[in-house]
């Protein structure tokens, strides 16, 4: 069984920098856990669709962590 996500250890970590710096002109602190958490299926959605981030598209393996920390209830 997988070890228990975080959203400082696992999530947070997902966001660089650049993806902070743009988001937050749209009002999204990529680094704020509740403002991911109450955006996340937004934030889920356009992960999975590729459109975010905008310079390329997030690997498999990342879209199934950030959707399983969702499945997980949003552990902090």
């Amino acid at each position: 069984m997988a070890a228990p996500l975080s959203f400082v250890r696992d999530i947070k970590p997902l966001f660089r920098d650049g993806d902070q710096s743009s988001m937050l002109g749209f009002g999204l602190d990529l680094h704020d856990y509740d403002g991911v958490k109450d955006r996340a299926a937004e934030i889920l959605e356009r992960v999975a669709d590729g459109s975010m981030p905008c310079d390329a598209a997030w690997p498999e393996h990342r879209v199934a962590l950030f959707r399983r920390w969702m499945d997980e209830g949003f552990p902090a």
